[in-house]
């Protein structure tokens, strides 16, 4: 048992609010997860930890999403998102590779982007994840939309609150519009990119904020010393006759 966290809180199938009622599919699921999560992360968390973790993801995919469907597994894979990033924070889990955390309001749209379009042109070499302040329910169907014409798929992404590990974890931070609101911490570098909201932007300008958000994660990668991958295009068009891109499978979850 890990000394580090330790938890008396209930197992993901007992949900805080005694009004609410986990499906049974969803119970097994869970309890399923949480016993994986905790083998694979025995030395971050104990398993009182692990439960609670995942019974709050669960909430809070549950709370914000306007499509049930997947509630389980969305909540394994935030709560493994959050315990890898635990596990880094105290130095347990060793992660060479230079992290980068966007943040946004929504995590809709523009955080969802960036993250997506810095795995592809770092082919791996580079961790991504994004966080909203006050996630939205589902991605913008117009983000979505601008990120498939250049072959980059948001299938992977989900709207997701920023979580104190996960901000611990990062090395590099950038805001997208919210610097004032999101809190400093020591030793990490912050940056703000002055972006706006995509509500009622229209496709063209989204389209405009997706080309500038890939010019400026390219000049990010330089700055972190991390070159663009050769088969990214370095920003160009390439390897398909339809123009549109090819990019490597996401080993992280944007």
């Amino acid at each position: 048992m890990n000394g580090n966290h330790t938890s008396h809180e209930p197992s993901p199938h007992h949900n805080a609010d005694p009004g609410a009622v986990i499906p049974a599919l969803d119970r097994h699921v869970l309890e399923r997860t949480a016993a994986h999560l905790h083998e694979r992360f025995a030395r971050v968390a104990d398993r009182p930890t692990v439960d609670r973790i995942l019974a709050e993801s669960y909430r809070e995919m549950d709370r914000r999403a306007t499509v049930k469907t997947y509630l389980p597994l969305l909540a394994g894979h935030f709560a493994d998102s959050q315990l890898r990033s635990l596990g880094i924070a105290q130095g347990i889990i060793e992660s060479p590779l230079p992290r980068v955390l966007f943040i946004d309001d929504a995590n809709a749209g523009r955080s969802q982007m960036a993250a997506s379009l810095l795995l592809k042109h770092s082919a791996g070499r580079i961790t991504a994840r994004s966080a909203g302040l006050a996630p939205a329910g589902h991605l913008y169907e117009d983000a979505v939309a601008v990120m498939a014409e250049i072959g980059v798929p948001l299938d992977h992404a989900y709207p997701k609150p920023l979580s104190v590990d996960v901000h611990r974890a990062a090395q590099h931070v950038v805001t997208l519009g919210c610097a004032g609101q999101v809190e400093q911490l020591t030793g990490q570098h912050y940056r703000d990119w002055d972006i706006p909201n995509f509500v009622g932007r229209s496709l063209e300008d989204i389209r405009a904020m997706r080309d500038d958000l890939e010019r400026r994660v390219l000049d990010l990668m330089r700055e972190i010393g991390v070159p663009a991958d050769a088969g990214s295009g370095d920003g160009q068009a390439a390897g398909r006759a339809d123009g549109r891109r090819e990019h490597p499978p996401l080993s992280m979850s944007a």
